[in-house]
């Protein structure tokens, strides 16, 4: 982005500039006051992680997250209004069949269902504790949820009976999309669990499963057979899963995928380190010409622990919402691809540790609205040094040599890592 520097010295005669130049000097001017305003930083007022995010329409938004934390906007993003959830459990997905009526899972088996546009919700008992984060609605009585143990079930009267639909193994399915009553994919992937990206497909409701040939870390699909794929690369299908072509560039592990049209799919990347060193970034593919998609991207390369992404979607075709931890949302307007009105996106700590340096005790001071449950010190080079579990507020570091620290606090809201220098 070029920048506009204009310098009036006093002692200068006065200068005439020709029509064009006037002209060309405003429509630089204009550029500059609108260049950046793609995805602008919304004020979400938590700093709980925020796992998804469900647009009804360019206005009405929900966004769920970790602790049992529910927001909702009814005016595009200008004021989120926390809901009340009835629940502490970590929220994972969140989906609406129409403007009332909507439904979020999360872990212990957690469900809940709206029927007031998400203002108020209430639990629905699913007979299980197994962790969900997989969630697919046909319609208010119709939906699947699936998550960790190979968990997949499927109902079709509101959750109040559920049949079995699970597959053989511990894949965690956390990705789950049912076209229609009969046609569905499934998707696992775990970070601790190499190569567990399982691609599944059912064309009987889920009763039975058959095993895809790509494997995907997560997917969107279009149609039956037309979607996009997530493994390493960003790959198009248009048989349903049996082949793939190249449709774009990938940039980390941790992603999502949403797509209004089989020619365009957003991605969002995170790529992490053990030194909190992260990658992040939104990406859009036009895949017009399948040798060759042409990408738009941010990408932020953070030594500061900066904020990951979670989830994108777009309510139509020029708002789009893009949801990640510590409370952090942003939103299109344009359903373009420029640069981020922000490249720092310095997140709100929720945990502050003084002093630092330090030679003896540490206080920790919790902001969050969660509970502290225990304290990790590391060496730069990630093992693990201290380790208390008690969630004290105090932490006596004197037996420690002189050096620098990671020092990973675990609080119900997600996690928090901070350098320490012990002198």
């Amino acid at each position: 982005m070029k920048k506009l520097l204009i310098f009036i010295e006093s002692s200068k005669p006065t200068i005439t500039l020709p029509m064009r130049k006037i002209i060309t000097l405003f429509l630089l001017l204009t550029t500059v006051s609108f260049y950046g305003q793609y995805w602008v930083p919304q004020t979400s007022g938590v700093t709980a992680n925020l796992n998804d995010v469900y647009g009804i329409n360019g206005d009405l938004v929900v966004v769920v997250g970790n602790a049992g934390v529910i927001l909702k906007t009814i005016d595009g993003g200008e004021h989120w209004i926390v809901k009340p959830s009835g629940t502490t459990a970590n929220l994972m997905k969140v989906q609406f069949v129409n403007a009332t009526v909507g439904y979020a899972v999360g872990e212990n088996g957690t469900l809940l269902k709206t029927v007031d546009g998400g203002e108020s919700w209430t639990s629905i008992a699913t007979g299980i504790t197994t962790s969900l984060s997989g969630l697919t609605c046909l319609n208010a009585n119709s939906f699947y949820i699936s998550g960790a143990d190979g968990v997949i079930k499927g109902t079709n009267d509101g959750g109040a009976t559920f049949t079995d639909c699970s597959y053989l193994g511990d894949h965690n399915f956390s990705t789950i999309q049912f076209l229609n009553a009969q046609v569905g994919y499934a998707s696992s992937y775990n970070l601790y669990q190499q190569g567990d990206s399982t691609f599944i497909k059912t064309t009987d409701g889920g009763l039975t499963w058959t095993l895809l040939p790509t494997a995907a870390t997560t997917f969107y699909f279009l149609t039956e057979t037309i979607g996009f794929i997530k493994n390493g690369t960003v790959y198009k299908t248009i048989d349903g899963g049996l082949t793939s072509t190249f449709a774009g560039e990938s940039m980390g592990n941790f992603t999502d995928l949403y797509s209004m049209n089989e020619n365009e799919v957003w991605s969002i990347e995170d790529s992490f380190t053990l030194c909190d060193c992260d990658t992040f970034c939104i990406m859009r593919n036009n895949v017009t010409d399948p040798e060759s998609p042409v990408v738009a991207d941010n990408c932020y390369l953070s030594t500061a622990g900066h904020t990951p992404f979670e989830a994108i979607t777009f309510a139509d075709a020029t708002h789009g919402y893009v949801v990640g931890d510590f409370g952090v949302i942003l939103k299109n307007t344009t359903g373009t691809m420029e640069h981020l009105s922000t490249e720092t996106f310095s997140r709100p700590d929720p945990i502050t540790i003084t002093p630092n340096p330090a030679s003896g005790f540490i206080s920790i001071e919790n902001k969050s609205q969660s509970s502290l449950e225990s304290v990790r010190v590391m060496d730069l080079n990630g093992r693990t040094i201290l380790v208390d579990l008690s969630g004290a507020s105090r932490l006596d570091i004197g037996s420690l040599s002189n050096g620098i620290y990671l020092v990973q606090l675990y609080y119900a809201g997600g996690t928090f890592t901070e350098k320490l220098i012990k002198e």
